[in-house]
């Protein structure tokens, strides 16, 4: 299904190719990095070479210099982090010889500057992106970006039209995820075995060539506790108390799985809004469906009239297609979360260099009322003109005005306009 679908992101991959020596892809294993490079190198008559081959590895591994003059620019190496700091080192020192634009396309698994094993950066000569498993916006075939609209014409996402999406839908879409391989999968039974062996595959390969972890099925039992906490302020004494690990090893393995795309960690907002402001970050999974899986429930359950997992995954659903929409959007934007110490919240505070600040809170209910604007309310008393707007998306069919600034969205708005 991935080679039939162009990523958004390929936009700034061949604006970064014409004004960088080195592009640096990073993203979670099976998220279509290969598909993208694969598009890049049709167009450009470049050498495609991965790193997952062993022989290949070997090459590069025993002599990197020659490994890296033998075939065509742009050469494309995926699962570059394989590959070791030698050939890292090669790299720089060519792109330091011959300083043309689009010589190197480097794609990996591990999130590049954060790679303990890797020496070097390639920082000043290269630019980063990343691909992440599809947005619903690149699969649905009316998308538009919900983000761009939101900073430059937030009016006009206030639609007379219904959404033709229900509640059980977005369940659904929540559980199954979006990991280009599982989106193919029919059965619930074949998603789950492909997680599985996806999260372990991850942990035994990525993780473990990248640091030195003696016990791997602890991360493991960590990203279920991650998932069973999506959408929360990680409680760092909790997870050491019930995984029996010391505090600064939990801190470790978190951004291990942070460092291979499994969960982010989303910043507290660092404006000084008020000295009450809670400072720590709020964790999600990267993927939904990842996230269902790990904690057994499917899109029943999540319609159950009780359903605890429903609120804190929708939300991460919500927050996971913006991270998205970001890689490819227009300008720069940072995603944050607020919230006062026995006060207001917001789920997600976008902000651009400009200063320019959007709002967004998740429910999963079909009904929404003023005082889900709370929030979003004292946001925008706070920041004045910098707000732009603020939005509760919701699992209702209609746009609704609440106000100065303020719109209630079906959740379908996020890629459906």
């Amino acid at each position: 299904m991935s080679e039939l679908i162009s990523r958004r992101v390929i936009g700034h991959a061949e604006e970064f190719l014409d004004a960088f020596r080195v592009v640096i892809v990073n993203g979670p294993r099976q998220s279509g990095k290969t598909t993208l490079l694969q598009q890049l190198n049709a167009g450009r008559g470049g050498t495609y070479l991965t790193l997952d081959d062993g022989p290949l590895r070997a090459a590069a591994q025993a002599d990197p210099s020659a490994f890296i003059t033998d075939g065509s620019r742009p050469m494309m190496i995926d699962e570059i982090q394989r590959g070791g700091d030698d050939l890292i080192l090669a790299i720089k020192a060519e792109v330091d010889r011959n300083p043309e634009r689009g010589q190197f396309v480097l794609a990996g698994s591990t999130r590049f500057l954060s790679t303990p094993s890797l020496s070097e950066s390639l920082a000043g000569r290269a630019g980063i992106l990343e691909v992440w498993p599809f947005a619903q916006e690149e699969l649905a075939p009316t998308g538009g970006s919900f983000l761009v609209a939101a900073f430059d014409n937030p009016e006009a996402l206030r639609s007379s039209s219904l959404s033709d999406h229900e509640r059980r839908d977005y369940f659904e879409l929540v559980c199954r995820g979006f990991y280009p391989e599982a989106i193919g999968m029919r059965s619930e039974f074949t998603r789950g075995s492909w997680y599985r062996t996806y999260v372990q595959s991850v942990i035994d390969t990525d993780i473990r060539e990248m640091a030195r972890v003696d016990e791997p099925s602890n991360l493991g039992q960590l990203l279920s506790l991650a998932a069973a906490s999506t959408a929360q302020e990680p409680n760092i004494m909790k997870i050491s108390s019930d995984l029996q690990l010391h505090r600064t090893t939990v801190s470790r393995y978190l951004g291990l799985l942070e460092t291979v795309f499994l969960i982010r960690q989303i910043p507290a907002w660092s404006r000084n809004l008020t000295a009450r402001a809670v400072r720590r970050p709020k964790l999600h999974v990267t993927d939904t469906g990842l996230a269902a899986h790990l904690i057994g429930v499917d899109a029943d359950g999540l319609a159950a009239r009780v359903s605890p997992a429903r609120g804190p995954l929708v939300e991460s659903f919500i927050v996971n297609e913006i991270a998205k929409q970001a890689t490819w959007a227009p300008f720069p934007v940072g995603l944050h979360h607020w919230r006062v110490s026995q006060g207001a919240e917001v789920d997600l505070v976008l902000e651009r260099n400009n200063g320019r600040v959007v709002g967004v809170e998740a429910k999963a209910t079909d009904a929404v009322k003023q005082d889900d604007f709370k929030g979003l309310i004292a946001l925008r008393e706070s920041l004045g003109e910098s707000f732009v707007h603020g939005f509760v998306f919701y699992t209702g069919v209609r746009s609704l005005s609440f106000g100065d600034r303020l719109t209630a969205l079906p959740i379908s708005a996020l890629w459906d306009r």
